[in-house]
């Protein structure tokens, strides 16, 4: 089993960088995978799809992601990178659930962080406004970064030398990505987070329909 992940992982990441079709790389996917659904993600297009299993694409939603604009994959803490590759949903958080249950009372909290422009969050295209808190939105939808894939990625820029270091240590290589609403619709559309996946909140409480805990979020720099 172990021999046949590492294999299917592998040839995800293979055609990631060789320009297979979001089609084909889809339905790669789903002979290995048996839920219905999966996500689609392509920076360079600001666009998330929804694939459903023998039926193609049934949803496409406009998103923002990481702010360096050079659509790289996320390397380090900090990069403002959205990251590359094959990733799972391993959280899923949301405002309508039950107020006492733990879904709610952590985005709660988390909508409750008040980000300023001093700490390098501001509004798109204002960089005089704070971009302030209720930044997740009603949806955060957890993917698994770092993977292996980013591990290996991450030493091998260690060793390049092109990780950040500061006072002996390198920089780390990061958590907490995920797609989720936001509260500056006007940045839907373009390099906006510090990694995340953004979308506008109507549009991120419509795919909860489509997501479940492992459903395969692949993200592509095309």
């Amino acid at each position: 089993m172990m021999r046949k992940l590492l294999l299917f992982f592998i040839s995800i990441a293979f055609f990631c960088s060789c320009g297979e079709s979001e089609d084909g790389i889809a339905e790669k996917t789903f002979e290995s995978y048996n839920g219905n659904y999966l996500i689609v993600i392509s920076k360079k297009k600001f666009r998330l799809s929804v694939y459903k299993k023998g039926a193609g694409v049934v949803a496409i939603y406009r998103i923002g992601i990481g702010r360096n604009g050079d659509l790289g994959p996320k390397l380090f803490e900090g990069d403002n990178r959205t990251p590359e590759g094959y990733y799972k949903v391993n959280e899923i958080l949301s405002m309508d659930s039950d107020r006492s249950s733990g879904s709610y009372r952590k985005l709660k909290w988390m909508n409750e962080y008040y980000f300023k422009k001093s700490s390098g969050y501001t509004r798109y295209g204002d960089p005089d406004l704070d971009l302030g808190d209720n930044v997740y939105g009603p949806r955060f939808y957890g993917i698994n970064y770092p993977n292996e894939n980013d591990k290996k990625r991450y030493q091998d820029g260690i060793f390049k030398g092109v990780i950040p270091v500061k006072n002996g240590k390198p920089a780390d290589i990061g958590y907490g990505i995920a797609i989720h609403g936001n509260n500056d619709e006007k940045s839907i559309g373009h390099p906006c987070s510090s990694g995340c996946i953004r979308m506008y909140n109507r549009d991120v409480v419509e795919i909860e329909k489509y997501i479940a805990l492992d459903t395969p979020v692949i993200i592509l720099n095309e």
